[in-house]
Parts: structure tokens; sequence; C-alpha cells
């Protein structure tokens, strides 16, 4: 058991990249992260963690350690949610509100699985952008919220789960759009379809562009449309552009109607987050929670 516990010692230094804040994690002292780290090292004969400065880096050894670390820990959730469902195999109704990508395009098969894990549960999906989402959990219209934009409201608790890329993309059909590596000037040129205000794909967007000292009068907007289905149907049948999130565009992808376009020196991600009241009780919506996040291996 004192092997299995310094391997989460091991792996928190590695995740926190900080002796002292993995300690803090584990409520243990400092001195024995130390003691634990090297006494893997020493069980395994070879040097896990180097520090150069102020960074700590893994050494090859230490990769590997890391990654079997990552199998046994999801093995462990996998194996604690198999045996809860068998144990308190209740249902009941989640209220779950989701962002349009993610209701569409993530959720629909993790729902789908949750479903055969934990008989008669109801799950309803009210679908919104950000704004919406968040204003219905602090009116308790709904019991948990996924959303795609950025944790920014008071008396809500922003859990991540799954990291996303947008990615700017073209119809196949228009030999405009051939050129799959465009540099940022030539972006700003592009003919480009946006989401509405309020929408947290537009806000992840805004807020990396100005970090880049762009600004929306920059862009050469032609319209704006509401749902991410409505932009992937106009820019396939167009000779325009749209930046949208990976996870929507994979069917796209593989039916050749679609192409992602690289922009130099610009990528886009952003983290999906749950979002729940702060110090709220949301009962069967925790399991859900706890099995979305093992299907995307987050937790």
């Amino acid at each position: 058991m004192k092997s299995h516990f310094r391997l989460h010692v091991f792996y928190e230094v590695v995740q926190r990249q900080s002796f002292t804040k993995a300690a803090e994690s584990l409520h243990i002292s400092q001195p024995a992260v130390t003691k634990h780290v090297r006494a893997l090292e020493e069980e395994y004969g070879i040097p896990l963690l180097e520090r150069k400065g102020m960074i700590i880096h893994l050494t090859a050894a230490g990769e590997v350690l890391k990654t079997y670390c990552e199998k046994i820990f999801s093995l462990e959730r996998q194996l604690k949610f198999d045996v809860d469902a068998i144990k308190d195999n209740q249902g009941g109704t989640i209220r779950i509100g989701a962002s349009t990508t993610i209701a569409q395009y993530i959720i629909p098969d993790v729902i789908a699985n949750f479903q055969q894990k934990i008989k008669d549960v109801n799950i309803e999906i009210k679908s919104g952008n950000t704004e919406a989402i968040e204003k219905w959990l602090l009116e308790d219209i709904i019991d948990i919220g996924m959303i795609e934009g950025d944790p920014h409201r008071g008396g809500l608790k922003y859990i991540p789960f799954l990291n996303d890329e947008l990615v700017l993309v073209a119809s196949t059909k228009f030999d405009d759009a051939k050129d799959n590596n465009i540099t940022i000037p030539q972006f700003l040129k592009k003919p480009l379809v946006m989401r509405e205000q309020g929408s947290g794909t537009r806000k992840i967007i805004e807020n990396e562009l100005e970090k880049r000292g762009i600004n929306e009068d920059d862009l050469n907007i032609i319209m704006y449309l509401d749902t991410t289905e409505s932009i992937k149907r106009y820019i396939a049948a167009s000779p325009n552009y749209a930046i949208l999130s990976i996870y929507s565009i994979l069917d796209e992808l593989n039916r050749d109607k679609l192409q992602i376009i690289d922009i130099d020196h610009l990528e886009i991600n952003r983290d999906l987050h749950f979002v729940i009241k702060e110090g709220g009780s949301i009962g069967l919506g925790q399991r859900f929670m706890d099995y979305a996040m093992l299907h995307y291996n987050k937790k």
C-alpha cells in the first residue's frame, strides 16, 4: 500500500510541478513528499525527476511511470464507479443545461452509456449559451451546467472536464480554401461567420485575439449565426470561413466537406466546464459528472 500511495505523491508532484503544492494538496509535509519520491526512485533504481532551476522535469523513466500512473488511476476510478453502480443503483432525474457544442457533439454518447450503467435515470437537456446556463443554475431551473465559456460568475463552481481546440474551417468545394496554412494578416482578410453575442465560443475567440492586439473591428465578419450547425451548413456551401470546435466538425472532416486551415502563431484552446451552484447538492448529478470525467479521463 505504501508503494501505491507513493505513486499518488509522485503524480501530484508532476501535475503541480511543485513539491510544496503537492504537499498542500495531499495534506502532508514537504519533506514527506520528498521522502516518498526518493523511495520510489530507490525501488526502481533510477531517477524519476530532475530539477533545472525552479522547474521540475521528468526523466525518461519518470515519463514511463507517469503513463502507468494514469492507467492505474483510471482503472481505480472505473472500479469505484462500477461497484457504486451495483451498490446504489437508484434512478432519478438529472436536469442539465448544456451549450450547443457540448449538447450536440460531446455528451450524447456519454449520456447513453451512463443510462446503461445506472438504471431508471431520466436526463433532461436544456440547450443555451453560457450566459443563459449560468442564469438557469442560479434560478434552480437546472442541476448542472456544461459550458464552453470562461468561468466568471460569482456563486458558481466551475470544474474543467475536457480540453477543446477551436479551428478555422472552410469548405473543400472552393479553390480559394485549398491553402491549408495562412498568416494572421491573411486570416484577418478572410470573410468570417461568427456566433451570436453571449456565445461561450465567441468569447473565447475574442479573448485569444485580444491577446494579440486584434479586436472585432479588425475581422472581416460578414454574418452572425446562432448555432454551430447553421454555421457548418453555411460554410460547407460557401467560400467563407468560421472558427469552430474540433469536436463539432469531425463528421464533416471524415466526409471531406470541411477542412481545417492552420493559422501561423495562433492556436485557440479552451477547457469545457461543468458548472454547479457553490455549496449546492446535486445528488445523482454528481454520479453523472463522475462518469463524464471518467469517460474523458480528466478526474
